[in-house]
C-alpha cells in the first residue's frame, strides 16, 4: 500500500523529470489519475481524490504545450521599454530595495 504523502512524491517527481514534449505530459497527467485512483480505494480519508485531482491540475497549469511556464516572463518587459515616469518610478523601488 502507498501512502498519500509517496504518492505525492511520486507524482511530483514524475512532473518534474518530464521533457518538453506535450504527449509526455499528457501521458504524465493520465497516469496520475490512475494512482490516484488506486490510492484513493485504500486510503480511509476520500478527501485524497479532491486534493490529489487539484494538484494534478495545478500542475498541469504549469506546462503549456509541454513547455513550463514562468508567469513573471509572461507579463514582463525590458526595463528599457519603459517611459520616463515609470522609469523614475521603477528606478526608486529598485534604489529602495536594495540599496
Amino acid at each position: 500500500m502507498i501512502s498519500e504523502a509517496e504518492f505525492f512524491t511520486e507524482i511530483f517527481e514524475d512532473f518534474v523529470g518530464l521533457d518538453n514534449n506535450f504527449q509526455e505530459n499528457v501521458l504524465w497527467k493520465s497516469n496520475s489519475i490512475i494512482k490516484l485512483m488506486q490510492v484513493s480505494d485504500e486510503a480511509e480519508d476520500k478527501k485524497i481524490i479532491e486534493d490529489g485531482l487539484n494538484i494534478i491540475i495545478n500542475l498541469c497549469k504549469f506546462k503549456e504545450c509541454g513547455y513550463l511556464l514562468d508567469s513573471y516572463e509572461i507579463e514582463s518587459c525590458p526595463s528599457k521599454l519603459l517611459l520616463e515616469p515609470e522609469r523614475e518610478k521603477f528606478d526608486s523601488i529598485l534604489q529602495a530595495e536594495f540599496i
